[in-house]
């Protein structure tokens, strides 16, 4: 069979999680399972601009039979819609289910929010953590996350407050609160990183938690001795038990010179490998593509497994990759 031609779509924009979903997934197709299989190319489009984006498409559709968005929400979403016209398989890391509105082209296989809401209470419950403070960025994203964490963490018995970002006037309520952990909902390191430095000065032997965004070497020189500890949300054993594909995956980043692989860099290494199988499997055609990958099998990936079905093109279940890290003196550790 001649190579499947797969075309990566993302935005001119510098900002991490499209750069490194496409890093990843242009890795994958270069050094993956699959990069006998496809044949890829990377097309860029102006970052919001959605008419842009299907202008830059179009002389595609007849071209490729699958595309990887690298993209936001709201670009995910148009790009769906385009690819369902276009009869191309589409894979996209988002979580938000509002990005797929349940068409047969389009898989998102980020990680829901409730899920790692959860492994993340259970994970900080074996820590013996019991008062956990919440701040939030005041995105709908993040709004999202804190809601979901919270319900997690009082399921399992744990005292919770949370906040929309914090003024100068609430870290005296902060400390008098006595919080065990205090877990930074950002996914902006402009945003974070002020709140951070002002938490580190007033309560800095509490241990601080990121979400796996932020977990990457730009923050973590930003942070340099900011904090005490800070810990993460992450979807990798940094040290220890790895399966064969996230070894693979690790060694491949590192021989490029990223020391500290991400979770974007994963889902956009497993979205070529998962749109490559369904293609490959589905001779090239988008339809039996969409069957093989509905049928239930278990697709694994650098991310965790995935298995599709008709009624679920997210694909996750259970508990997921999630795992903690902590950042300590300059080296990645497990909590």
């Amino acid at each position: 069979m001649a190579p499947l031609p797969i075309l990566i779509l993302r935005s001119d924009c510098d900002d991490p999680s499209p750069t490194d979903q496409s890093l990843g997934a242009r890795l994958s197709a270069l050094e993956g399972p699959v990069r006998s299989d496809i044949a890829i190319e990377e097309l860029y489009f102006r970052r919001d601009d959605l008419a842009d984006m299907e202008r830059k498409l179009d002389p595609w559709k007849a071209k490729v039979l699958g595309v990887i968005g690298a993209t936001n929400v709201p670009e995910s979403t148009r790009l769906g819609e385009l690819s369902e016209e276009m009869k191309l398989l589409c894979f996209v890391a988002n979580n938000n289910p509002s990005v797929w509105q349940r068409r047969k082209h389009v898989f998102h296989i980020g990680l829901p929010s409730a899920q790692t809401a959860e492994a993340v209470a259970l994970l900080l419950q074996k820590t013996k953590r019991k008062r956990i403070f919440l701040l939030y960025d005041q995105t709908e994203f993040q709004r999202r996350v804190a809601s979901s964490m919270e319900a997690a963490l009082k399921n399992h018995d744990m005292e919770v407050t949370s906040r929309a970002g914090v003024k100068d006037a609430d870290f005296e309520s902060i400390e008098d609160w006595r919080p065990d952990l205090i877990y930074m909902i950002f996914s902006s390191e402009g945003k974070s990183l002020p709140v951070v430095q002002k938490v580190g000065r007033r309560l800095g032997q509490v241990p601080l938690l990121f979400g796996r965004s932020l977990l990457r070497e730009s923050f973590l020189s930003a942070l340099g001795d900011k904090v005490g500890e800070a810990w993460f949300v992450d979807m990798f054993h940094r040290h220890g038990t790895q399966t064969p594909t996230q070894e693979h995956f690790l060694r491949i980043l590192a021989a490029r010179g990223v020391n500290i692989p991400t979770a974007n860099h994963a889902f956009g290494w497993d979205a070529v490998s998962f749109c490559a199988r369904g293609l490959k499997a589905g001779r090239g055609q988008s339809l039996l593509a969409i069957e093989y990958l509905e049928s239930g099998v278990t697709s694994e990936g650098a991310t965790g497994t995935c298995s599709f079905s008709r009624d679920n093109h997210n694909g996750r279940t259970g508990f997921g990759p999630t795992t903690l890290t902590r950042w300590y003196r300059n080296h990645l550790e497990e909590v």
